[in-house]
């Protein structure tokens, strides 16, 4: 299970390709005390089964695919975004 806190705003945009979510606005996750937005997702095409999620201040994180299989969602703690 991730322990990340995500924040979303009230209109989610981006464009979406095969495996992949670029020019996203409308989502922001927490790095220590800010809140950069995510700005692109992609998944690996390898065995790896890796998610990559990149944010527009340059901090890119991964994770396992795994880590967002059905039945997980239900431990996260969704936070909204008031801007």
């Amino acid at each position: 299970m991730i322990s990340k806190l995500v924040s979303y705003g009230a209109e989610i945009t981006g464009y979406v390709e095969k495996k992949r979510i670029k020019k996203l606005k409308g989502v922001k996750a927490k790095e220590l005390m800010l809140w950069p937005p995510v700005g692109d997702i992609s998944v690996d095409d390898s065995p790896t089964g890796k998610i990559h999620f990149k944010s527009l201040a340059g901090i890119t994180k991964t994770f396992p695919v795994e880590a967002f299989a059905a039945g997980q969602w239900s431990k996260c703690k969704p936070t909204s975004n008031n801007d």
